[in-house]
């Protein structure tokens, strides 16, 4: 066999031309002229279909051309002419069991084989009643898979491979171009339901199958029925098998065409036996189509094309011809005829020298009888001579069963030989390739064609990229594609992080470098070094949020970490908030004399009980099984779905998301842990709310722990509400995330360290309070002191009619304040020792001495109103009530809670 094989391809308009009709020809042919040739004939029957689904008539020029060469050959059967009897099957059962009988059993009762039936539906019904009368069948173009079961068609034998091997191809082309799905079109007859039943056994696990089954006989099921309600194609498979008869061929590929299931973006695969031309609707007698013959051409080009009958040129043949000689001789003669062309018809030429070779075999063997023998006996009576053969001679009939099933030879089409069921054995399936010429002419072209092993072998200028130019269509698989967080705001996260982690790192520095100053120190750095440290988490967090994986393990595990992140690092960053509120909460609106001093360790154990419950529900997630996080792929509710590149391509978008299964206890497990940090904000509003109008210079970050309560509280339940509500928005759940993460991290750090940078700058040293680099705010800051003592001092001079009435008493009372005597000596001794002439100057001293106290205390820096004063200064008087402890943390004495309860703007005292 020659290593290349060429799909023979025809393109005239249509296989019949006008006026090819079965009263055209001759029944007998070749006819003996002149008497001058004696051998005797044999008659070989001819069925063929001049109308219908599928018409061969265009063979008749093959098999006279077979004749006459085998007619002209000495060597096979000499003393005998071998001539066909024709007749038409129409491509209808009923019609060609009438001409059969009526042609074949009726008018001539000795045949000595069959030729044809015209196609798969003639050729079925012929074949199931031909052996009861000793006739053996010989079908050029028929290869429905029916056939091949030898129990019910005994004398049959064709020419072509079977059409159950052309799923071998659809796998071929699936695994090279890795289509995983095909959607067929299917004709309900025993001509394409078995080759549909093979494709899904074949293409198990290599491709979903997807199938419109019609039947033109039920209207609710017909193409008719399909195309009207817009049923036909499966919208998610774009590689579409059509296994229909070429009528039904030209609607399917019409429709194509107004839906644009059309190349490059789609493909058809078609049938190469329809007869050339066979798209034009003009062709198209009982259906008006919705498409002019240019619209059927632009939805063809680019289609794919398997053939049963790939031929080769073969060198070699028994006939004597090459394919090329046979082409020019069987088109010279066709176009003689009347007739066009069909790609089957060169397996007409060799279906006939099959034929000759058996009955050449067969006359040997009757040479080489005698009577006698049993070899050629039938009904008792002895047959020597093959023209004696009648249809109840089944001895006849074996012999030439035997010698077609031994056949093998090297025809025009290849080597010639049948399996045990009668099927051509050896052959290779071609696939071609519609496309436009040069001049705009649609062609069928050749590119290759697979093997029995199923291997695709490309012809020398084929390969894929001149198949799909522009590259391999797609099938229409949805691609799952998992999407993860943009570039752009990836990287717009780690710069927020970065920024982040620079800003705790300057905080830390400047807590440990300034600790001993007045500044930080009255601030509880111990607080202030574990907010920072929870919001470094905080900031830690977000790199967590955009560290992408496609992998299942590795985003479970960031999954985890970040919820741990998060967490802890706000309690962290909060808790500390919360408590020194809870704190200047407590100074101001308590007013009990003996009240428990708070030190800052026992704040820093309250945060420590906060973070252990933290630690106590991540635990549980690890620990339950119900409420284990872990990665889960899900769709994306914001782009489902996409179409991407040239050729549109579907994909379904998923992505990763951190839940537990059931959802449901996750679901709940969120909600507690998120209702924790809720009580925690919630609590610290009233709080705050409380001290927002606390001024003691002591409490240097009061007024920025109420503005951190208020703006954490608002952009915690801003993140809160809007992460519920797009959890799956992969993008904006995690902007909104990180953005959250930030600014809460951003806002505590920058309202407790802002202030103290810019008071720094003013005062290096870091000991004067609330000091301000602008010298006439200091100036008016002054004045404003000035007068506000000069004030006092008038109202203290109106207290000496009250002094004068409580000169005999121990004790001076100033408003609702008892003042204790100041001098060395006590007021009591004084007064004993003055007289009245010298009442004045006991007046005088006692204004003096109350006068005195007061502006001593003013001149402390109003201690009696501030509830921070610097590490270095001692025990003040009982009367301030304000207390330094050794290791500089700030209590209250009582007489300080009872001073400042009376003063402090939280109860409305003055």
């Amino acid at each position: 066999m020659s290593s290349k094989f060429e799909v023979v391809v025809l393109f005239s308009s249509f296989v019949v031309a006008l006026g090819s009709r079965l009263e055209d020809f001759k029944s007998i042919y070749p006819s003996v002229k002149n008497g001058n040739d004696t051998r005797i004939p044999l008659t070989l029957g001819l069925m063929v279909s001049f109308s219908g689904d599928y018409v061969t008539s265009s063979s008749i020029a093959s098999v006279q051309i077979a004749l006459d060469l085998i007619n002209e050959n000495s060597s096979l059967l000499p003393g005998y002419r071998l001539q066909y009897k024709l007749t038409d099957s129409q491509c209808n059962q009923t019609v060609a069991y009438d001409s059969f009988f009526l042609k074949y059993v009726r008018e001539q009762p000795n045949i000595v084989g069959l030729v044809g039936s015209g196609c798969e539906d003639a050729t079925i019904a012929v074949a199931s009643i031909s052996h009861y009368f000793n006739i053996t069948q010989v079908s050029p173009d028929s290869a429905a898979p029916v056939l091949e079961d030898r129990t019910k068609y005994r004398r049959y034998f064709q020419m072509l491979p079977s059409e159950s091997s052309l799923p071998i191809v659809y796998k071929v082309l699936c695994t090279m171009f890795g289509w995983r799905k095909l959607h067929t079109i299917t004709a309900e007859n025993d001509v394409f339901n078995k080759v549909l039943d093979v494709t899904r056994g074949l293409l198990k696990g290599v491709a979903e199958i997807t199938s419109v089954i019609y039947n033109d006989a039920n209207p609710q099921n017909s193409i008719d029925y399909y195309i009207h309600n817009e049923r036909l194609f499966d919208e998610d498979t774009r590689i579409i098998e059509l296994a229909m008869y070429e009528s039904d061929a030209r609607k399917v590929v019409c429709e194509a065409y107004h839906k644009s299931k059309i190349s490059p973006k789609y493909v058809l695969i078609l049938r190469t036996w329809y007869p050339s031309g066979w798209w034009d609707p003009a062709n198209e007698l009982n259906y008006i189509l919705n498409c002019t013959k240019r619209q059927m051409e632009n939805a063809l080009n680019g289609a794919l094309s398997v053939s049963l009958d790939t031929f080769y040129n073969a060198e070699d043949s028994l006939s004597g011809l090459t394919f090329s000689q046979y082409w020019d001789w069987y088109t010279q003669l066709g176009d003689k005829l009347g007739l066009n062309y069909n790609h089957s018809d060169p397996t007409f030429f060799d279906a006939v020298w099959a034929y000759a070779i058996a009955l050449n075999k067969t006359i040997q063997d009757l040479n080489e009888q005698t009577c006698g023998t049993t070899s050629f006996m039938s009904n008792n009576s002895c047959q020597t001579s093959i023209e004696n053969f009648a249809y109840s001679n089944s001895a006849f009939v074996e012999r030439m069963f035997k010698h077609l099933s031994n056949t093998s030879f090297t025809g025009i089409t290849g080597n010639v030989s049948f399996t045990t069921n009668g099927i051509r054995s050896s052959y290779a399936i071609g696939v071609s390739q519609y496309r436009f010429n040069k001049a705009g002419i649609l062609e069928i072209v050749p590119i290759g064609y697979v093997t029995q092993t199923g291997e695709m072998i490309f012809n020398e200028t084929e390969s894929s990229e001149t198949i799909f130019p522009y590259g391999i269509p797609p099938d229409g698989t949805t691609f799952t594609v998992e999407k993860g967080i943009e570039k752009p705001l990836t990287i717009i996260m780690y710069i927020l992080a970065i920024l982040g982690m620079i800003l705790v790192s300057v905080c830390i520095g400047f807590t440990a470098i300034f600790h001993k100053t007045r500044l930080v120190r009255l601030t509880s750095p111990a607080l202030t070094m574990i907010t920072c440290s929870g919001c470094c988490l905080l900031y830690i967090c977000i790199f967590f949020a955009a560290i992408q994986s496609k992998a299942i393990l590795p985003t479970s595990v960031i999954c985890n970490v970040r919820i741990w992140l998060w967490s802890i690092g706000y309690s962290l960053a909060f808790g500390p908030i919360l408590v020194k509120t809870c704190r200047i909460y407590y100074i101001f609106n308590d007013p009990r004399p003996n009240k428990l001093a708070v030190k800052d360790w026992m704040l820093v154990a309250i945060v420590c009980i906060l973070v252990a419950i933290d630690v106590v529900l991540m635990i549980l997630t690890l620990s339950v099984p119900q409420l284990r996080v872990g990665a889960v792929l899900v769709h994306d509710l914001v782009n489902p779905k996409s179409e991407t590149g040239f050729f549109e391509e579907e994909t379904m978008n998923m992505i990763l998301v951190c839940e537990s299964t059931p959802k449901k206890s996750f679901q709940i497990w969120r909600i507690i842990l998120i209702a924790y940090k809720a009580i925690l904000q919630a609590s610290a509003i009233p709080l705050a709310f409380a001290i927002r109008k606390v001024k003691t210079k002591g409490l240097n970050d009061s007024k920025y722990l109420v503005a951190i309560v208020f703006i954490t509280s608002i952009s915690l339940a801003v993140i809160i509400v809007c992460y519920a509500a797009i959890y799956d928005h992969v993008n904006t759940s995690a902007a909104i995330y990180s953005i959250g993460a930030w600014i809460t991290s951003t806002t505590i750090l920058s309202l407790l360290f802002i202030p103290k940078f810019y008071y720094l700058y003013c005062d290096p040293n870091g000991e004067n309070l609330g000091s301000t680099c602008n010298y006439e705010e200091k100036l008016s800051s002054l004045e404003d002191r000035i007068n506000q003592l000069e004030t006092e001092l008038r109202t203290l001079k109106k207290t000496r009619k009250t002094i004068r009435q409580a000169s005999q008493s121990n004790f001076i009372l100033v408003g609702n304040d008892t003042l204790p005597p100041c001098n060395k000596n006590g007021i009591a001794e004084h007064v004993k020792s003055t007289d009245v002439s010298t009442e004045m100057g006991f007046e005088s001293a006692v204004e003096d001495n109350v006068c005195q106290r007061i502006d001593d205390d003013f001149d402390r820096e109003n201690t009696i109103a501030s509830l921070r004063i610097t590490s270095q200064s001692e025990r003040l008087e009982p009367a301030a009530g304000l207390v330094i402890e050794k290791d500089e943390t700030l209590s209250l004495t009582t007489q300080e809670s009872v001073f400042l309860a009376q003063a402090s703007p939280v109860t409305g005292r003055s």
